[in-house]
């Protein structure tokens, strides 16, 4: 019985042991490498919310790293769990916000009368898709074609500003 009990402790001890590891490896992001990356994005020379956000990788092996940004227009990168920034390498950035255009229902239409809304519906092209405009430049929503670009490194601050112009 003093063997089993014995045994019982070592088995015990090696479990506490194997989580108390997990737990101090769990507080270390992702896993995969990731650094802290964070930046802003300036349109226009001024802050703007819910701007997408993506960085390219043109490193081999390399994975994108996306965020949006919050009413001072700065963000933080996310590859795999929420805010765990980017892997260290080279990037091409894309940027973009789109905003629904509006509806283009007749003016003379109230949107809370059935009659009125059954009076025009057939005139309505329901085929369309939904319109929305991007609020920055149309160049900036392709990263191949942006000029934007950044360099995620191990060691460095990984703190980047971009400047661009809004959408027309």
């Amino acid at each position: 019985m003093k063997n089993v009990m014995e045994a019982h402790h070592k088995v015990l001890g090696l479990f506490l042991s194997a989580c108390g590891l997990l737990a101090l490896t769990g507080c270390g992001g992702s896993g995969i490498g990731t650094v802290p990356a964070k930046g802003q994005i300036l349109v226009d020379g001024q802050p703007m919310e819910g701007v997408m956000v993506i960085f390219n990788p043109t490193t081999e092996g390399g994975r994108a790293a996306s965020g949006r940004t919050d009413a001072e227009g700065n963000f933080v990168l996310t590859t795999v769990e929420n805010g765990d920034g980017a892997l260290p390498g080279s990037y091409q950035v894309a940027v973009s916000k789109h905003e629904n255009a509006e509806d283009d229902l007749p003016k003379e239409v109230d949107p809370n009368d059935e009659a009125s809304l059954d009076a025009i519906y057939g005139q309505l092209d329901t085929r369309k898709q939904t319109k929305s405009k991007n609020l920055i430049a149309d160049m900036y929503s392709n990263h191949l074609g942006s000029g934007l670009t950044a360099e995620v490194t191990s060691g460095g601050e990984n703190n980047f500003t971009f400047e661009v112009k809004g959408g027309k």
